[in-house]
Parts: C-alpha cells; structure tokens; sequence
C-alpha cells in the first residue's frame, strides 16, 4: 500500500483551511508511516503464532477505541464538532464503537481523526524532526 494522498486531500478538505498547512501534512504523513507503514488498517497482532490484523488499534493511524477515537470525540469545542461534522459527511453514526470500526475501512475518516487528534495537542505544530517527534509522543502515547 502507498500514502493515501487522495484520502487525505479530502479529509483536509472537510476541515477549516487553517489546519492544511505543509508541516500539518509533513507530521500527519509521518505518523502514519510510524503507526501503520501504510500497510494495515487494523493492528498486526500475533494470534496463535501468526501475525494477524485483530489488534485494538484501527486506521493508517493506528486508532484505539478508548484512546484516540475517545479523545477526539469528548475533546469538546471545535474538535469535537469537526469531528461530528466529518462522520455526518461519512455517514457515519456518532457512537464510538462505530466509529472505531469504521476507520479501518473509511481512510478518509481515519486521516481526518488524524489531523483533529494532532490539533488537540496545546503546543503549536512543531517545526522540527524532534518537536514532531514529541507531538509525537505526546498525543498518540504509543506504548500505552
């Protein structure tokens, strides 16, 4: 699989103009290819031996229904509400087990959760490898 460019040129269409800037996308592309390769949509987990797609984390970026999905949901004010606007525009129903699944197989939705659980992050889009990096780490927590 490849970068999902058309995907995500329309995820950043759904959203406020402001958010589409080149290092918004440079970091978003970058988190995708750390969380997911551009390769599963579904978590690989080892099941039984085998490496399978059945792990809690759904998306190019990687989504768990209690983590991101969760806190762009409940984040409030205007995250929240393009949120809510997007899965409207998807047809998706705003309930997050639904939502959940759904980014496994809507990439549109999945990159437009993308960029609103980046702009949740309270520190200014960072303009370095290192400061991408801690958004990075701040925002997703990978590990936890």
């Amino acid at each position: 699989m490849t970068y999902p460019r058309s995907a995500v040129d329309m995820a950043f269409s759904l959203l406020p103009a402001s958010m589409d800037t080149k290092t918004a996308r440079r970091i978003h592309a970058a988190i995708g290819w750390q969380e997911s390769r551009y390769q599963n949509r579904r978590q690989v987990i080892e099941v039984q031996g085998k490496l399978k797609e059945a792990g809690p984390a759904c998306g190019f970026w990687q989504f768990e229904r209690g983590g991101g999905v969760k806190g762009v949901m409940n984040f409030g004010g205007q995250v929240s509400s393009l949120a809510m606007l997007v899965c409207n525009l998807r047809a998706v129903p705003w309930d997050r087990e639904t939502v959940w699944l759904t980014l496994a197989k809507d990439d549109v939705l999945a990159a437009a959760f993308a960029r609103l659980l980046m702009f949740t992050d309270p520190k200014s889009l960072p303009t370095t490898a290192q400061g991408a990096w801690d958004l990075y780490a701040r925002v997703w927590r990978p590990g936890k």
